[in-house]
């Protein structure tokens, strides 16, 4: 029989990066058995949003652009950071007007999930945005460049190739019945 799980003791802990965008730390830590686990690299990012947005018709609003980790131009949902002091709504309702143009008659929560919980302490909160309409040009960051598409929201998962973003997706068809 194996041995229960027993959370980890931290016993030096070091920031190696800190910036605007992240602050990764190198942790020493000892498990259950005291047997030492070093350095073991913990990703302190602030949380995010994923908002599958449908217009008045129905149809998803996606974007596209060049994801750098990846290497790899891929469609997406509507994503970004939760500011600090930001309700993680009010950056969806942000996120979707800068990314796309559109503001949303009605925003649902659906639920939120660990980016990656082995090595990430933020987390992803989930929204359908629902009756969307354009109401300007997108406020692109100096560095985005953003396509925005509208597509069917039938069978859009299978073509998300993050899995948060699929997360969503599937999110929102159990909330709609599909």
């Amino acid at each position: 029989m194996s041995r229960p799980p027993a959370p980890w003791r931290v016993v030096d802990s070091e920031i190696v990066v800190a910036d605007r965008w992240i602050r990764v730390r190198a942790d020493d830590c000892r498990d259950a058995e005291d047997l030492r686990i070093a350095p073991y690299y913990v990703l302190e990012y602030g949380d995010w949003i994923s908002v599958l947005a449908l217009d008045v018709d129905g149809n998803a609003i996606v974007v596209e652009e060049y994801r750098h980790g990846a290497g790899i131009i891929a469609v997406g949902t509507i994503g970004g950071g939760v500011e600090a002091g930001e309700a993680s709504i009010a950056a969806a309702a942000r996120e979707l007007r800068e990314e796309t143009g559109f503001e949303a008659q009605e925003i649902v929560g659906l639920g939120s999930t660990w980016a990656n919980f082995g090595n990430h302490t933020n987390r992803v909160h989930h929204f359908l945005a629902r009756g969307c309409v354009r109401v300007s040009d997108q406020t692109l960051d100096e560095s985005e460049a953003i396509a925005v598409h509208i597509v069917s929201v039938d069978g859009l998962g299978e073509h998300l190739a993050q899995s948060y973003h699929q997360l969503t997706w599937y999110k929102a068809m159990e909330l709609m019945g599909r």
